[in-house]
């Protein structure tokens, strides 16, 4: 085979093997408008610059205000290192959150007070400890060759939060922040790597790993033009030739065309942005840097990706950052001493002459103050009972409604980036409404959290050849936690019902409870289950717990469930149904369909369905008629009577 490639690739360089096979299927072509530079770059073409877009977010406040909110609530708490699993497989590479041994398999069975989980923290395990002479082996190709993560490669993480990572002494927090405003406002964000290369300087090749990372920087996004061809293709001119680039730095200014810089010979590299100041308006000095393959890391588009650019939010709603900008600056005037005349003093009369002395020096005055009520003198022969008349040019901030639109065009702009009108300080009405809008924005947050660490944090990792730990912005609001320790120990809670009643539990190395499709339920574990209802004889009715109120959350209804804590079915394990054997068959239920309409009620009991679909269920697996389901829906159904058996 490998002879086979070499002959074919020697062919072709000769010209000789069939030409009907194409090298690479044709891309479409880029529909961003842009412009080539002579480099061969692509200039984005938008509305208008960046330089502007960057002009706005910082003077408005109206956009301020959501990206600074962003921005403050992403990094409020700081960094975290975080295992990305607890062992690894060299030889199939899965990932464990726990140790696997031939005892502890990928579905574990669930022991609510076991040691391989904590009810006090559902999220966390106790450490499991593996005896010496056991070994530990993965469960899918039966490989003993696992490994742990490297202490080394967290410390290396760490030291990357504390210590400044360039010369102006700033953090990777302080970098941070920046790529993500810049998110935000050009919806771009580009991190520059630089470089000390080892070159040998016989051959010119690149030895890697004495290459080191001196500093981090953020490039700005208006004076970044990938290099690419009109397909898209980075590190390509139009014509599909590859672009190169001198790892030198006295040779930054200059694109090659082959893989060797032709003034030094070193190995060049695949140029990928193009950093020329002449793009961005005054900046003194311009000049341009060409960056390759490995130095820089970027994404084009948050909010929306594309190949080559994204696209700022900001282009959207402009005009209404505009408009509420236009409408500070009258507010400004209106209160200030130099506003606009609010009006024209009009007098009529019949005998023009003889206010015309006086009335030149109030033209006068009026000549040397733009600012100054304008006189208006209107000869009238047939006077009137109103000589004088005033013609107001302005109404008042109430009649102009500036409350009730400056409102509504926040509300927009914040809805762009998920920032709700009580980041601005608007009161909302109420406690549930702040705690919806809270909720929402922590969404926004979480979300440029995860863009972050996908698009940088997990990049720089990945260049520092660490692939064992992560490093993550912490997750910052409590209200959130308590929802997620709330939802564990619910669905913790109905496990343990569930394996009460004989469903056999099982928990996979992702922390996911998978239910068995049969349920080993004998007539003494139901009769033992009367106790769990109240009953210690195991027979008659049970006494339901006594109802609890769950953790309420802001902005969140309260809905109880029969499974939730502290709903109908809290106390039992069933919480379904009084129709029972000994009792006369209710109308559509007989002898030999009696354990499908149980089975088919407990499932509708267990797993919260609506009437409708339980309806639907009963009439699919016995055939009954819709009456029927509905009437057997509505006594059982609803009851919180436990199932009694002969």
């Amino acid at each position: 085979m490998g002879f086979r490639s070499s002959f074919t690739g020697a062919l072709s360089r000769l010209n000789l093997i069939d030409k009907s096979t194409t090298e690479t299927t044709t891309r479409p072509s880029v529909a961003q408008p842009y412009m080539s530079t002579d480099t061969g770059a692509k200039l984005p073409i938008f509305p208008f610059p960046l330089t502007m877009i960057y002009e706005l977010a910082d003077n408005i406040d109206a956009l301020r205000i959501p990206i600074e909110t962003l921005n403050r609530e992403m990094f409020k708490n700081g960094f975290e290192v975080v295992e990305k699993w607890k062992y690894k497989c060299n030889n199939c590479s899965k990932e464990f959150q726990y140790a696997p041994t031939p005892d502890n398999p990928d579905e574990q069975p669930f022991e609510a007070n076991g040691d391989n989980y904590n009810l006090a923290h559902p999220r966390k395990k106790k450490a499991v400890t593996v005896p010496k002479a056991q070994a530990l082996v993965c469960d899918t190709c039966g490989s003993n060759d696992l490994v742990r993560p490297v202490p080394e490669h967290r410390k290396t993480l760490e030291n990357l939060m504390l210590e400044p990572v360039n010369s102006n002494q700033q953090t990777l927090e302080d970098v941070s922040r920046q790529l993500e405003r810049d998110f935000e406002i050009a919806d771009n964000a580009y991190l520059l790597l630089l470089k000390n290369y080892s070159i040998n300087d016989t051959t010119g090749e690149i030895n890697t790993e004495k290459t080191v990372i001196k500093e981090m920087l953020r490039i700005e996004p208006p004076q970044v033009a990938m290099i690419a061809d009109s397909d898209g293709r980075i590190g390509y001119d139009d014509k599909r030739n590859k672009i190169f680039v001198c790892p030198r730095f006295e040779h930054r200014d200059v694109r090659l065309t082959e893989p060797k810089c032709d003034r030094c010979g070193a190995q060049a590299l695949k140029a990928i942005i193009e950093v020329n100041s002449v793009y961005s308006i005054g900046i003194p000095q311009p000049k341009r840097v060409i960056y390759g393959e490995g130095e820089v890391i970027w994404k084009a588009g948050k909010y929306k990706p594309n190949l080559l650019y994204g696209f700022s939010p900001i282009y959207s709603v402009w005009s209404k950052a505009m408009s509420l900008s236009h409408m500070d600056e009258y507010i400004r005037k209106y209160f200030d001493k130099m506003r606009p005349p609010r009006g024209m003093l009009v007098i009529s009369s019949r005998n023009y002459e003889t206010f015309r002395k006086s009335w030149d020096v109030l033209e006068q005055k009026a000549q040397e103050d733009p600012y100054m009520i304008h006189p208006l003198l209107v000869e009238n022969d047939k006077g009137g009972k109103n000589p004088a008349q005033w013609l107001d040019f302005t109404g008042s901030l109430k009649e102009l409604e500036f409350i009730e639109v400056r409102k509504e065009l926040r509300m927009i702009i914040g809805a762009v980036y998920g920032v709700l009108p009580f980041y601005y300080g608007e009161t909302p009405a109420g406690w549930s409404q702040e705690g919806l809008q809270v909720t929402i924005t922590n969404r926004a947050v979480l979300w440029g959290q995860d863009t972050l660490k996908k698009a940088f944090f997990s990049k720089i990792s990945k260049m520092l050849n660490i692939d064992d730990w992560e490093l993550q912005l912490k997750t910052g609001e409590e209200t959130d936690k308590l929802r997620d320790l709330q939802t564990d120990g619910i669905e913790i809670q109905n496990m343990m019902l569930l394996q009460q009643m004989g469903f056999e539990i099982t928990r996979t190395h992702t922390g996911e409870f998978k239910v068995g499709k049969e349920t080993a339920l004998t007539p003494e574990l139901m009769f033992g289950m009367g106790a769990i209802n109240g009953n210690q004889n195991g027979t008659g009715k049970g006494v339901p717990a006594p109802q609890e109120k769950t953790q309420a959350f802001e902005g969140e209804p309260n809905n109880m469930r029969p499974s939730d804590i502290g709903g109908t079915g809290q106390g039992s394990p069933t919480s379904g149904s009084s129709m029972s054997k000994k009792s006369a068959y209710p109308k559509g239920i007989t002898p030999s369909n009696f354990d499908v309409v149980k089975k088919t009620l407990q499932t509708a009991v267990d797993y919260d369905w609506k009437k409708t679909k339980t309806v639907e269920e009963l009439r699919k697996v016995t055939g009954m008629t819709v009456r029927d389901a509905r009437d057997i829906v509505a006594t059982e159904f609803e009851g919180v009577k436990r199932w009694e058996d002969e």
